[in-house]
């Protein structure tokens, strides 16, 4: 079933040694004792997972881009869906509740959604061919970016400004590889930088300024990043061992097994642990990069770019913030952190780069068929 040609190898492993390495830093950061439900929780998810990976694998990704409108209606009735009936946690509306089987988090599926409505609009109604893709205009340009702010406001009065974050970072990197020129994108950064205060809520505005000096407020705001850091620091370069983290045991560092999880790992696992987290992370995204640069459709490399995106930006985000040279937002790290939506999107996004990867491999093997005919 698994043809060493049809699948990429690091990948796979890639992907399946992160949702082992996050399964025991989840069990760590939440196991008292007994089993903690998190964990049983994140093990169903994770079975929800691999059938969701392996039916994008194999899915004709066509379907997708035909049906571009309707997923970005589907994104939106999601978003709008959690603002009407969603489930309030911490002061922020982001679930909907599922009953006895968890909550569902509109905003992290949305993100694949965005990804793939994306990727067909910039290529164009004939995938590339002929010349058939998106026309770096301004009115392209002012389009694409009235499209992207519709989701990415829903988002912000959940609020979510992480997730914001994503949409915009991943959507401009898109637009940026389909040739727009950079002074149009530099210009509305700065319109950006100059209205976002007036977008934030007063908690958003103080993780800034705690952002610059958290011993401003040691106790309040700052204490998650003093926290992480002292957690990070002192797992030394080999780690204290799996359980024997005194900062995470004790709980000294807040939401540990969902947003910093990564502080789970470097105290536990230390240095080399967190370096192996970063290399398997960015070795993925690497990989995405390459897939793009070879998929035999516009369509095809657009997706696999924009998936790397998507990953590169939760890894550099999450473990920045986690390490104090990012503000503090809400974004989980890709396949480690606790969050069962989160967890289902990612083996979604894989399955989709092995489905591309996969369809790769059959056009060169044909043909080199061809050429030895």
């Amino acid at each position: 079933m698994f043809k060493k040609s049809s699948y990429d190898g690091w990948i796979l492993a890639a992907g399946a040694v992160l949702v082992v390495i996050g399964m025991f830093s989840i069990a760590s950061a939440t196991l008292q004792d007994s089993v903690s439900t998190e964990v049983v929780r994140q093990a169903v998810s994770l079975g929800v997972g691999c059938f969701v990976f392996f039916f994008f694998t194999y899915v004709d990704l066509s379907v997708f881009f035909r049906n571009a409108n309707w997923l970005y209606l589907l994104t939106l009735l999601l978003l709008v869906s959690v603002l009407a009936a969603g489930t309030s946690v911490n002061g922020a509306q982001r679930w909907i509740s599922l009953g006895p089987i968890g909550r569902f988090q509109p905003s992290e599926a949305a993100k694949l959604l965005l990804v793939l409505w994306l990727s067909k609009y910039l290529a164009g109604p004939n995938n590339g061919r002929y010349g058939g893709g998106i026309i770096p205009n301004f009115k392209n340009f002012c389009l694409m970016y009235a499209a992207l702010g519709v989701p990415s406001l829903l988002i912000m009065m959940q609020p979510d400004l992480g997730t914001a974050i994503v949409f915009v970072s991943v959507g401009t990197a898109m637009l940026w590889i389909s040739g727009f020129p950079w002074q149009w994108f530099a210009a509305l950064i700065a319109l950006g930088g100059s209205l976002l205060p007036y977008a934030l809520h007063d908690y958003q505005r103080e993780r800034l300024m705690i952002f610059m000096d958290p011993e401003l407020d040691p106790t309040g705001a700052g204490w998650n990043i003093i926290q992480a850091k002292i957690a990070i620091g002192s797992g030394g370069f080999w780690g204290k061992g799996w359980l024997l983290g005194s900062q995470n045991r004790l709980n000294f560092v807040p939401e540990h097994h969902t947003d910093f999880i990564f502080t789970v790992i470097g105290e536990e696992m230390g240095f080399v642990g967190g370096i192996c987290i970063i290399v398997l992370l960015f070795g993925i995204v690497f990989k995405a990069w390459q897939i793009s640069k070879k998929a035999s459709t516009s369509y095809d490399s657009l997706l696999a770019f924009g998936i790397g995106c998507l990953f590169f930006v939760h890894t550099f985000v999450n473990i920045g913030m986690t390490c104090g040279i990012l503000p503090v937002v809400g974004i989980p790290l890709p396949f480690v952190s606790y969050g069962g939506t989160a967890l289902i999107v990612d083996m979604a996004a894989l399955g989709i780069l092995t489905n591309i990867y996969r369809r790769q491999t059959t056009v060169m093997s044909k043909a080199r068929e061809l050429k030895t005919v």
